[in-house]
């Protein structure tokens, strides 16, 4: 289990141990023995508390498999150590320099860290939607014909393959790019099986994708349905909406968005017997966090406005739930984190 962080802050405390080195190396010069002492407790408080740190942040970066985390936190890790032996030699400043480095490197573990294990159920979640997609590809590639088309998916499996060795390596950034070439050949092979396909079959899958939403939507919403079934659907809403986005442009990608958010409401409602417990409301959030991280990127480029602003409220909720959660409250837990995912299905709406 991991340990709570110890309570060590840079601010206050970090700039009156910065006037005890100061004092410290006055000491040394004029031999202010009580000074010198005090001020050298200080700052070996200072590495003690660095060193607490240091553990608590290998817990928190062994548990995330980050290569790339692991790295640096070793490189704080040198960092302290040449502190403690600076220190030794009489020289404190540099000492506390060091350390403060080894703080700073630290952090910067973590955060390494925490992007990993965000990025790590984004993959999650991009592989599930891949093998939707690709089934519903390949069986219409077979079924009209088409070498081409099959070719493309052959390629875009063999991407996504390599993408899930990546993944189990610890190599996550390679894996995300991986991954996302494989979502272009599946592009590519959408529009080689779309050729031909007119305005009246694109309507058509629309108009079935529209239907089992709806049918999924008019089951699950007023209910107490499973919070994962509930995240499903709303993933479904959301790839109709881009499937209704692309069907006048691109009616490879429409047809292909259109069957995904078919199957995604049908699995919505193959989900709905689940009891909404505690790991039904943690899957939920992990959803969450994974379909922000997506959105967040893409308000960057936003000017701030009412999608800013769902999106923040949609945060603030998530939180909430997380807390619940931790406080055994499930029930309210499942009410912010339902919260939380229609606010981030707003702030979507609004980047549209």
């Amino acid at each position: 289990m991991n340990r709570q962080l110890p309570g060590i802050g840079w601010t206050a405390g970090a700039t009156a141990l910065a006037l005890a080195v100061v004092v410290l190396l006055l000491a040394l010069a004029g031999g202010a023995t009580p000074a010198r002492a005090q001020a050298g407790e200080e700052l070996r408080a200072y590495l003690d508390r660095t060193d607490e740190l240091l553990d608590w942040a290998a817990e928190q970066v062994a548990a995330s498999g980050s290569e790339r985390a692991r790295d640096v936190l070793e490189r704080a890790r040198q960092l302290q150590r040449r502190s403690r032996d600076l220190l030794a030699r009489q020289r404190p400043l540099e000492a506390f320099s060091l350390a403060r480095r080894a703080r700073d490197a630290m952090w910067h573990a973590l955060r390494t860290s925490r992007e990993a294990a965000g990025l790590e159920e984004r993959i999650r979640v991009r592989s599930e939607r891949f093998a939707d997609q690709h089934v519903q590809l390949l069986d219409r590639a077979r079924e009209v014909g088409n070498p081409r088309a099959q070719d493309l998916l052959e390629q875009a499996r063999e991407q996504a393959r390599q993408a899930g060795e990546r993944a189990t390596q610890g190599d996550l950034q390679l894996a995300w790019k991986l991954l996302e070439r494989a979502d272009d050949l599946l592009r590519l092979a959408a529009r080689q099986l779309a050729d031909g396909a007119g305005p009246e079959r694109v309507a058509r899958e629309l108009e079935r994708a529209r239907s089992a939403v709806e049918e999924a939507g008019a089951q699950l919403e007023g209910s107490s349905a499973d919070a994962e079934a509930l995240a499903m659907l709303a993933d479904a809403r959301d790839a109709l909406a881009r499937a209704e986005a692309a069907a006048a442009d691109d009616a490879g990608q429409a047809l292909q968005l259109s069957g995904l958010a078919r199957r995604l409401a049908q699995r919505a409602l193959g989900l709905a017997a689940g009891d909404g417990g505690a790991e039904a409301v943690q899957r939920l959030l992990e959803r969450f966090d994974a379909r922000a991280a997506e959105l967040a990127v893409r308000l960057r480029d936003v000017a701030a406005g009412p999608a800013h602003r769902a999106f923040e409220r949609a945060t603030e909720e998530r939180e909430a739930a997380a807390r619940s959660l931790a406080d055994g409250r499930r029930e309210r837990a499942l009410r912010h984190a339902r919260s939380a995912h229609d606010l981030l299905e707003q702030a979507a709406r609004g980047l549209r």
